[in-house]
């Protein structure tokens, strides 16, 4: 693995990733120099960094580690590489400092729930688990690692900007749940971003195992490309190797033998897509050792993360729901099939040049729309031409609540689904999310 003792690092990109591997190189005795365009909050005395800038000290390196918000074509990393210094992503600095178990999911929906799960029900099951990565909210890789004890497994989200700067990487479990174009503003195509996912299992071998959805042809035909040992899920068909429902109940299949995890009315998650969750994640903690008992013990109780189809509260009869998560038409779509009443939405983002379009086919099912964020106009403009005349504009999302509550009823669900980004009003999906309760916390207090 890799020798830091003496080695001078940079640091790309101080944000949470960032400082997390800065405090793990220093852990490993690597010479630390941290950089940083921006001016993010840095602990005092930490290393030496600059922040507002990137001078030329960032080469005088023997490698440079960089955050996974820096693309891999910025001046900076062309300059490096032809200074020919080695560039690591924060990832792949943990994993090679790690030596323990790593379970990885990548996927454009999902990952966080899947995570959350296989977390909850090995630990249930009595293993030592740690939960890390790309989660939010969460922590980097590199501090788990840093903090995980020698017998620890550890279940980590990764995203294509992470799996663009991998070297050993290698999970002894990966998970793709599902692929939708995405972050087409970051990768060139969607040819691009497929195979970006498909790299989680690029280092694995024989005795590692690969957990694709296979009800989807671009999941499933990932096994074509794998070393691993393959196993899969599905909500629609029996399966050879892997987990399915049949009959309103759960199954786990190997070989011959067909085992009942439990029954379809025991997940408390709402949606055909957290179906595919609990699935990705029963098959991954069975081949990890789980019990089968552990399983449907999670599942009955395990009601979700935040900003992730999060119930927040019931006002007068109406029921409030915050989905900032939903970054991408596809799992807007989804979001919105989840909901069994009838309902009000808000909704609108930064787009992720995605095709905001398909938006509006879930839209035309809401009784009311607000519209907010960068894309509002352009959602506004696709609704006018289906004649659809149930919106309005909102400039915040004190005056989006306030204008959904009011055209809601006893009975109805107020959906917050943006289907878009949060950097056009927002710090993250999170700082959305919690804006949008503090909005309905104001309502319920007026």
């Amino acid at each position: 693995m890799i020798k830091l003792q003496g080695k001078k690092v940079t640091v790309l990109g101080l944000g949470r990733s960032g400082i997390a591997a800065s405090k793990l190189l220093l852990s490993k005795g690597a010479k630390v120099f941290g950089s940083d365009s921006g001016n993010p909050s840095i602990p005092e005395g930490l290393f030496e960094c600059e922040c507002g800038r990137h001078s030329d000290r960032i080469f005088d390196s023997d490698m440079i580690i960089v955050s996974p918000g820096i693309p891999q074509d910025s001046p900076e990393l062309r300059e490096a590489r032809k200074r020919e210094i080695r560039i690591l992503g924060e990832i792949e600095l943990a994993y090679q400092c790690y030596k323990g178990k790593l379970i990885a999911v990548t996927g454009t929906n999902g990952k966080t729930t899947t995570c959350a799960l296989i977390k909850e029900m090995l630990s249930n099951c009595g293993f030592n688990v740690l939960l890390g990565g790309n989660i939010s909210p969460g922590v980097p890789l590199s501090q788990v690692v840093l903090e995980a004890p020698m017998d620890s497994t550890i279940v980590a989200e990764v995203s294509t900007f992470q799996l663009e700067t991998i070297e050993l990487f290698k999970p002894f479990i990966g998970i793709l749940t599902n692929i939708s174009p995405d972050h087409l503003d970051r990768h060139k195509d969607l040819i691009t971003y497929v195979s970006l996912k498909r790299r989680l299992f690029t280092n694995q071998d024989e005795n590692d195992f690969c957990v694709l959805n296979f009800d989807q042809e671009v999941t499933r035909e990932t096994g074509a490309y794998v070393k691993s040992s393959v196993y899969f899920f599905s909500t629609r068909q029996a399966i050879e190797k892997g987990s399915f429902i049949s009959g309103g109940k759960v199954f786990y299949k190997k070989d011959e033998d067909r085992n009942l995890l439990f029954s379809k009315d025991d997940i408390r998650l709402p949606g055909i897509h957290n179906l595919e969750n609990v699935l990705a994640a029963s098959t991954a903690s069975i081949l990890s050792g789980c019990d089968y008992g552990s399983l449907k013990e999670t599942v009955k109780s395990f009601a979700g993360f935040p900003h992730r189809l999060e119930f927040v509260r019931e006002i007068n009869g109406i029921r409030f729901v915050n989905n900032s998560m939903c970054t991408n038409p596809v799992a807007f779509a989804r979001s919105v099939e989840s909901v069994k009443t009838s309902f009000v939405l808000i909704c609108g983002g930064r787009n992720k040049n995605l095709q905001l379009k398909e938006m509006i086919d879930p839209i035309l099912k809401a009784k009311f729309v607000v519209l907010m964020g960068e894309s509002s106009h352009k959602l506004a403009e696709y609704l006018e031409q289906e004649g659809y005349k149930n919106f309005e504009m909102a400039e915040t999302m004190k005056e989006a609540t306030g204008v959904a509550y009011s055209k809601a009823s006893k009975g109805d669900t107020i959906l917050f689904s943006p289907g878009g980004s949060s950097f056009d009003m927002f710090r993250d999906f999170a700082d959305r999310g919690n804006c949008f309760k503090e909005s309905v916390e104001r309502l319920n207090n007026d």
